[in-house]
């Protein structure tokens, strides 16, 4: 699943996958320029543990985005109350 929003001038993308390696599904914004896509932070659900992890890989994100990508969390139905560390 992907979909793709214009913010500013410029394209980001979410896109929901699987990963087998960690053991579970990811949720990925990324900005869109020029055919590349740049992973800027990664929402991350670990099926055996049942906890989100958020994972940012740029210093700045503007707050839409981030937003963006909590309320995708939230439509996944991924647990956001409980931590186990």
């Amino acid at each position: 699943m992907s979909n793709v929003r214009s913010i500013a001038g410029r394209q980001y993308e979410l896109l929901f996958g699987s990963d087998v390696i960690r053991d579970g599904v990811f949720l990925e914004l990324s900005e869109l320029a020029d055919g590349v896509r740049d992973i800027m932070a990664e929402a991350f659900f670990y099926d055996e543990l049942g906890y989100v992890v958020f994972n940012a890989y740029r210093l700045e994100i503007p707050y839409p985005l981030i937003m963006w990508l909590y309320d995708a969390v939230l439509k996944e139905g991924w647990p956001l109350d409980e931590y186990k560390s």
